[in-house]
């Protein structure tokens, strides 16, 4: 969709360092989240979560309202922005033809306690210590990068100027980093973990090399995205 409103072709949206890693500890997911919502303040956006103007879950986290119901936007409506339209008022008008052209709706609901459910914490009291914590982090996160820009006497882009921005057709991203299977504090649940995928992947491969002698009979390795099916013939015209 992204790539359609700004006229490009199979254009890489994500930097080239970008990776998914598995997060197998309590502490390093709260570490995980504190960082994605320090974001907008370690990138000298804006001083906090709270006024950056993004799409973010942080307003429905905070206000405990979890559940929106929100248009259906379908990819064919998503066409490339006229250059004069690049602005505010053009990215406006846009959105308005969009959501009045869909009919359809769905119910959104955020679960940000269910990453705690899956390492045992059910109880609410437990939870509700956890997300203290987790707020808690965040805020020393953006004093952090409060402090730092000050040092280097620079100032957040800020709110108004982040609304006002336009898309810029041309960027591409450049950030790199190193990639990682996993992230824990623990080194013997790194070790475990990276033995489980190694093995995994070799499971995978194994049944990929019998998908290209044309035995389709075993199944790919649940949780993993497999590749696409071999071509084993090829049409010939009549």
């Amino acid at each position: 969709m992204i790539n359609g409103l700004l006229g490009r072709n199979k254009r890489t949206v994500w930097c080239e360092g970008y990776d998914s890693p598995i997060v197998l500890t309590p502490t390093r997911t709260l570490l995980a989240i504190a960082y994605l919502y320090a974001n907008p303040a370690k990138d000298n956006l804006e001083t906090a979560i709270d006024r950056y103007p993004g799409f973010s879950s942080w307003k429905m986290f905070q206000s405990g309202l979890l559940t929106r119901s929100w248009k259906r936007l379908r990819r064919p409506q998503f066409t490339p922005i006229a250059r004069d339209a690049n602005n505010l008022r053009g990215h406006t008008k846009i959105a308005e033809r969009v959501l009045g052209e869909s009919e359809e709706a769905q119910t959104f609901i955020l679960e940000p306690n269910a990453w705690m459910e899956s390492f045992g914490y059910h109880a609410p009291d437990q939870q509700a210590k956890i997300n203290t914590r987790l707020i808690s982090r965040i805020r020393l996160l953006e004093e952090r990068a409060e402090k730092k820009r000050a040092q280097e006497k620079k100032r957040v882009l800020g709110r108004d100027r982040l609304i006002a921005q336009v898309f810029d057709t041309s960027y591409r991203p450049k950030r790199k980093g190193r990639k990682m299977w996993c992230l824990s504090e623990k080194r013997r649940v790194r070790v475990e973990f990276i033995r489980f995928f190694r093995a995994l992947m070799q499971k995978a491969r194994a049944v990929r090399e019998r998908w290209k002698l044309g035995d389709v009979s075993v199944p790919y390795p649940p949780g993993l995205y497999p590749p696409s099916m071999p071509k084993l013939a090829n049409a010939l015209p009549r």
